[in-house]
Protein backbone atom coordinates (compact mmCIF):
# COMPACT_ATOMS: atom_id res chain seq x y z
CA UNK A 1 0.00 0.00 0.00
CA UNK A 2 1.41 3.24 -1.46
CA UNK A 3 2.16 5.81 1.78
CA UNK A 4 1.07 8.94 2.14
CA UNK A 5 2.72 12.26 1.48
CA UNK A 6 3.62 13.64 4.78
CA UNK A 7 2.50 16.58 4.58
CA UNK A 8 4.07 18.05 7.50
CA UNK A 9 7.63 17.93 6.68
CA UNK A 10 6.82 20.77 4.34
CA UNK A 11 4.01 22.75 6.28
CA UNK A 12 6.84 22.52 9.43
CA UNK A 13 9.34 24.83 7.09
CA UNK A 14 7.22 27.82 8.82
CA UNK A 15 6.32 26.22 12.14
CA UNK A 16 9.36 24.74 13.36
CA UNK A 17 11.23 27.93 12.60
CA UNK A 18 8.76 29.94 14.20
CA UNK A 19 9.07 27.50 17.33
CA UNK A 20 12.79 28.03 17.48
CA UNK A 21 12.00 32.18 18.13
CA UNK A 22 14.55 32.64 14.97
CA UNK A 23 14.35 34.44 11.45
CA UNK A 24 16.87 33.81 9.24
CA UNK A 25 17.60 35.69 6.27
CA UNK A 26 20.61 34.18 4.63
CA UNK A 27 20.28 31.55 2.50
CA UNK A 28 22.94 29.67 4.61
CA UNK A 29 21.32 30.31 8.02
CA UNK A 30 17.98 29.37 6.76
CA UNK A 31 18.76 26.11 5.45
CA UNK A 32 20.21 25.46 8.78
CA UNK A 33 16.82 26.08 10.14
CA UNK A 34 14.62 24.51 7.18
CA UNK A 35 16.79 21.05 8.20
CA UNK A 36 15.15 20.86 12.00
CA UNK A 37 12.03 20.33 10.43
CA UNK A 38 13.69 16.33 9.91
CA UNK A 39 12.87 16.12 13.93
CA UNK A 40 9.14 15.98 13.07
CA UNK A 41 8.27 17.85 16.33
CA UNK A 42 4.58 18.86 16.39
CA UNK A 43 4.87 22.31 18.76
CA UNK A 44 2.01 24.50 19.06
CA UNK A 45 2.16 27.63 17.68
CA UNK A 46 -0.37 31.19 17.93
CA UNK A 47 -0.68 31.41 14.00
CA UNK A 48 -2.21 34.77 14.39
CA UNK A 49 0.57 35.99 16.12
CA UNK A 50 2.98 34.64 14.30
CA UNK A 51 1.36 35.88 10.99
CA UNK A 52 1.45 39.71 12.73
CA UNK A 53 4.89 39.23 13.51
CA UNK A 54 6.08 38.26 9.95
CA UNK A 55 4.12 41.08 8.27
CA UNK A 56 5.80 43.37 10.88
CA UNK A 57 8.61 41.86 9.60
CA UNK A 58 8.29 42.11 5.80
CA UNK A 59 7.72 45.77 6.18
CA UNK A 60 10.98 45.98 6.72
CA UNK A 61 11.62 42.95 4.17
CA UNK A 62 9.10 43.27 1.40
CA UNK A 63 11.67 40.96 -0.99
CA UNK A 64 12.15 37.98 1.41
CA UNK A 65 11.18 35.08 -0.08
CA UNK A 66 11.57 33.12 3.29
CA UNK A 67 9.57 35.42 4.77
CA UNK A 68 7.01 35.27 2.34
CA UNK A 69 7.26 31.15 2.60
CA UNK A 70 6.57 31.77 6.11
CA UNK A 71 3.13 33.95 6.19
CA UNK A 72 2.31 31.59 3.08
CA UNK A 73 2.36 28.88 5.75
CA UNK A 74 0.92 30.72 8.65
CA UNK A 75 -2.27 31.65 6.21
CA UNK A 76 -3.00 27.97 5.07
CA UNK A 77 -2.78 27.39 8.95
CA UNK A 78 -5.38 29.37 9.65
CA UNK A 79 -7.31 28.56 6.54
CA UNK A 80 -7.27 31.50 4.52
CA UNK A 81 -6.50 29.87 1.22
CA UNK A 82 -6.26 32.80 -1.44
CA UNK A 83 -4.12 34.90 0.89
CA UNK A 84 -1.66 30.99 0.93
CA UNK A 85 -1.64 31.29 -2.93
CA UNK A 86 -0.83 35.09 -3.27
CA UNK A 87 1.94 34.63 -0.58
CA UNK A 88 3.39 31.40 -2.26
CA UNK A 89 3.57 32.37 -5.54
CA UNK A 90 5.33 35.72 -3.97
CA UNK A 91 7.87 33.36 -2.58
CA UNK A 92 8.19 31.51 -5.55
CA UNK A 93 8.83 34.70 -8.17
CA UNK A 94 11.20 35.94 -5.33
CA UNK A 95 13.43 32.57 -5.32
CA UNK A 96 13.27 31.23 -8.43
CA UNK A 97 16.05 29.10 -7.79
CA UNK A 98 14.73 27.48 -4.59
CA UNK A 99 12.36 24.51 -4.68
CA UNK A 100 11.19 24.53 -1.27
CA UNK A 101 7.97 26.92 -1.62
CA UNK A 102 7.23 24.90 -5.02
CA UNK A 103 7.04 21.90 -2.53
CA UNK A 104 5.08 23.91 -0.06
CA UNK A 105 2.30 24.20 -2.73
CA UNK A 106 2.46 21.00 -3.68
CA UNK A 107 1.99 20.04 -0.38
CA UNK A 108 -1.28 22.15 -0.01
CA UNK A 109 -2.89 21.32 -3.40
CA UNK A 110 -2.58 17.88 -2.75
CA UNK A 111 -4.04 18.02 0.64
CA UNK A 112 -6.81 20.41 -1.20
CA UNK A 113 -6.48 17.57 -4.20
CA UNK A 114 -6.15 20.22 -6.60
CA UNK A 115 -4.54 18.18 -8.98
CA UNK A 116 -3.91 20.59 -11.59
CA UNK A 117 -2.10 22.93 -9.70
CA UNK A 118 -0.61 19.98 -7.66
CA UNK A 119 0.96 18.78 -10.74
CA UNK A 120 1.94 22.20 -11.77
CA UNK A 121 3.74 23.10 -8.47
CA UNK A 122 5.67 19.93 -8.89
CA UNK A 123 6.98 20.02 -11.99
CA UNK A 124 7.88 23.71 -11.06
CA UNK A 125 10.11 21.43 -8.19
CA UNK A 126 11.34 19.19 -10.41
CA UNK A 127 12.62 21.63 -12.85
CA UNK A 128 14.55 23.51 -10.83
CA UNK A 129 15.74 20.75 -8.93
CA UNK A 130 15.71 17.35 -11.50
CA UNK A 131 17.97 15.27 -8.91
CA UNK A 132 16.04 15.31 -5.74
CA UNK A 133 14.51 11.77 -4.76
CA UNK A 134 11.27 13.28 -3.13
CA UNK A 135 10.10 14.63 -5.69
CA UNK A 136 10.74 11.91 -8.41
CA UNK A 137 8.95 9.81 -5.60
CA UNK A 138 5.93 12.01 -5.56
CA UNK A 139 5.66 12.63 -9.47
CA UNK A 140 5.77 8.33 -9.93
CA UNK A 141 2.97 8.37 -6.99
CA UNK A 142 0.84 11.12 -9.20
CA UNK A 143 1.31 8.95 -12.04
CA UNK A 144 0.44 5.60 -10.76
CA UNK A 145 -2.82 7.25 -9.16
CA UNK A 146 -3.68 8.20 -12.82
CA UNK A 147 -3.19 4.48 -14.30
CA UNK A 148 -0.03 5.86 -16.47
CA UNK A 149 1.83 2.59 -15.30
CA UNK A 150 4.72 2.80 -17.71
CA UNK A 151 5.61 6.47 -16.95
CA UNK A 152 5.48 5.92 -13.63
CA UNK A 153 7.76 3.11 -13.40
CA UNK A 154 10.13 4.92 -14.94
CA UNK A 155 9.91 7.86 -12.67
CA UNK A 156 10.15 5.40 -9.54
CA UNK A 157 12.99 3.91 -11.09
CA UNK A 158 14.90 7.55 -11.38
CA UNK A 159 14.08 7.57 -7.56
CA UNK A 160 15.44 4.49 -6.85
CA UNK A 161 18.95 5.95 -8.52
CA UNK A 162 19.33 8.86 -6.70
CA UNK A 163 18.45 7.36 -3.37
CA UNK A 164 21.03 5.04 -4.06
CA UNK A 165 23.18 8.30 -4.18
CA UNK A 166 21.81 9.41 -0.94
CA UNK A 167 22.50 6.58 1.01
CA UNK A 168 26.22 5.98 -0.36
CA UNK A 169 26.95 9.00 1.34
CA UNK A 170 26.89 8.49 5.26
CA UNK A 171 26.53 12.22 5.84
CA UNK A 172 22.91 12.09 4.71
CA UNK A 173 22.25 9.76 7.97
CA UNK A 174 20.76 11.87 10.25
CA UNK A 175 19.34 10.25 13.61
CA UNK A 176 18.85 7.24 11.57
CA UNK A 177 16.70 9.10 8.93
CA UNK A 178 18.17 9.61 5.28
CA UNK A 179 18.31 13.01 4.76
CA UNK A 180 18.69 14.53 1.20
CA UNK A 181 19.92 17.76 1.13
CA UNK A 182 19.66 20.13 -2.36
CA UNK A 183 21.97 22.51 -3.66
CA UNK A 184 20.14 25.61 -1.64
CA UNK A 185 20.65 23.60 1.64
CA UNK A 186 17.35 22.21 1.89
CA UNK A 187 16.41 19.05 3.84
CA UNK A 188 14.09 16.52 2.55
CA UNK A 189 13.61 13.00 4.64
CA UNK A 190 13.45 10.23 2.33
CA UNK A 191 13.77 7.50 4.44
CA UNK A 192 10.51 6.25 3.46
CA UNK A 193 10.94 6.68 -0.05
CA UNK A 194 14.42 4.36 0.52
CA UNK A 195 12.28 2.08 2.49
CA UNK A 196 9.27 1.57 -0.38
CA UNK A 197 10.63 2.21 -3.76
CA UNK A 198 11.93 -1.13 -4.66
CA UNK A 199 8.50 -2.59 -3.65
CA UNK A 200 6.70 0.24 -5.45
CA UNK A 201 8.33 -0.73 -8.87
CA UNK A 202 7.65 -4.45 -8.44
CA UNK A 203 4.05 -3.32 -8.03
CA UNK A 204 3.89 -0.93 -10.90
CA UNK A 205 5.71 -3.57 -13.11
CA UNK A 206 2.83 -6.24 -12.01
CA UNK A 207 0.32 -3.71 -13.02
CA UNK A 208 1.90 -3.52 -16.30
CA UNK A 209 2.46 -7.11 -17.24
CA UNK A 210 -1.44 -7.21 -15.87
CA UNK A 211 -3.07 -4.51 -18.24
CA UNK A 212 -1.07 -6.14 -21.78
Amino acid sequence: MKRMLFLITLVLWGQSLSACGQMAHSSQTEARQVGDIQAHRVVQVDWRAQLAATQKQLEQEPNSSFLHGQAAVAYDALGDFKSFEREIQTAMRLDPRNSMPCYMAYAVYKRKRLTDKQTSALDAALKIDPDNPFGRYEKASMLEDAQDFPNALKEYETAQRLLQRVTSDRNNLQKGRWTYIDRRGNHYDVTQEELQVSNDIVRVRTDIQDHR
